[in-house]
């Protein structure tokens, strides 16, 4: 098995709420709203990020109820998996990246950027949406 990145850790009880939230519409009636394939490419200072994770939570405050979910980075590339994706409505957005080059116990290896938080208004369709995360420098507090 390999070893676990220390700082993902961290985020296991969101995972494990994210989980749920994923699963518990996919009952064996597939019950519950139609989700969406969300894909696309997540850049930094121009470049693709190598490893990391995008966490899609609805955006309550704004009425949206439906599932949350994660699609990990590669290469730049990443998409959610089938009847796993979004609902469509607005959503927070909050992205994990990281260099790839692993180190120590990381096999992410090291953080490019502080997780980065956009508010998106997705459309109720499958969709492409690629991400540009800002200069650290440029990002707010």
């Amino acid at each position: 098995m390999n070893k676990l990145d220390k700082r993902l850790l961290r985020l296991v009880p969101l995972v494990g709420v994210v989980v749920g939230l994923v699963l518990a519409p996919s009952g064996c009636g597939q019950t519950g709203p139609g989700r969406y394939v969300l894909s696309g490419t997540v850049t930094y200072e121009g470049k693709p990020v190598p490893v990391g994770e995008i966490h899609l939570a609805p955006d309550t405050s704004k009425g949206n109820s439906g599932p949350g979910t994660i699609a990990l980075i590669k290469d730049g590339q990443y998409r959610t998996q089938p009847n796993r994706g979004i609902v469509g409505g607005p959503y927070i957005v909050t992205i994990l990246g990281f260099d790839g080059v692993p180190v120590g116990d990381s096999e992410a290896g090291s953080e490019l950027f502080p997780p980065y938080r956009v508010e998106v208004e997705f459309p109720k369709q499958s969709t492409v949406y690629n991400f540009e995360v800002p200069s650290a420098r440029a990002q707010k507090p």
